[in-house]
């Protein structure tokens, strides 16, 4: 009866489950949890295949829980994460975003699902092995609580930087703009202040771009952006996706740059990265050839 009223404590007291949210090694004790390749996260539906549930079950349990979860990590990502995912075949090239779910996220999902087996087993785990702890050691139990809380991971933040650099790079950013996006993403991804080591990236090309519209005019005579794009397709600098967007080929990357432009989607509430394209001045001769 005493470990009925604990559990019930657990599913229904958000501060008994702050105290446990750190124990994410208990999910290893119940089950294998798969993993997406950055072995940091998992999805919604890979979480409703370890509690044995209905993804409907976990998708209504984030609907109600959507603040606490959102502070255990869980996020919806686009833009250059979500290309990453797709280039290593781990989800449909055509998702157009997707809820990505840490490890404690998943802890606490099972602190919060009443009726899975999977998530009673967690529970119980967690409850026995916390009242174990608090008998040997009170103290301890609590400094190892704030310890974990306010831990940074670097290991994690390393790795994501240098994952998203690269993808950056390999998409025509040059590595110093990638290395600045990727900082940015990663500040907002843990909660992480990289602002000392942004001011030291600088930038190795200072070479103004502009846009098609900008490398018209400075022509003779001038011409439109249209009649511009035609011309860099003709050269072989750009192609036209099935998207209608302009894309760079590699026979122009040594002239152009690829800039990221932010856009909010208020209606679905998220927001995307764009890259488009600016030429560089150097353009303009073969342009005049």
């Amino acid at each position: 009866m005493i470990e009925l009223v604990r559990e019930q404590e657990l599913l229904e007291d958000r501060a008994v489950r702050d105290q446990l949210a750190a124990r994410v090694d208990v999910l290893d004790k119940v089950k294998v949890l798969a993993l997406l390749p950055d072995d940091l996260h998992t999805t919604v539906s890979l979480a409703a295949d370890y509690y044995e549930v209905p993804k409907k079950a976990v998708d209504s349990l984030i609907l109600d829980h959507r603040d606490e979860l959102e502070e255990d990590g869980l996020r919806t990502i686009t833009g250059i994460e979500l290309i990453s995912l797709k280039e290593m075949g781990s989800i449909p090239k055509n998702t157009a975003s997707l809820v990505i779910v840490p490890r404690r996220a998943v802890l606490r999902i099972g602190m919060l699902l009443r009726d899975s087996e999977v998530a009673k087993t967690v529970r119980s785990y967690l409850l026995n092995v916390e009242e174990a702890a608090r008998e040997e050691a009170p103290h301890i139990i609590k400094k190892a609580v704030e310890k974990t809380a306010h831990r940074i991971p670097w290991g994690a933040i390393r790795n994501t930087l240098k994952q998203k650099t690269q993808i950056g790079v390999m998409i025509g950013l040059t590595p110093a703009m990638a290395s600045l996006i990727a900082m940015e993403d990663t500040e907002k991804e843990f909660d992480v202040d990289l602002t000392t080591f942004k001011r030291q990236i600088r930038e190795e090309n200072t070479e103004v771009a502009y846009t098609p519209t900008e490398i018209g005019k400075r022509l003779n005579p001038p011409l439109s952006a249209v009649k511009v794009n035609a011309l860099f397709e003709t050269l072989g600098f750009q192609v036209r996706t099935v998207d209608k967007e302009w894309a760079l080929k590699e026979k122009g990357k040594s002239y152009a740059r690829l800039m990221p432009v932010q856009i909010n989607h208020a209606a679905k509430g998220v927001e995307t990265t764009k890259y488009t394209i600016r030429w560089l001045e150097s353009v303009l001769k073969e342009l005049q050839t």
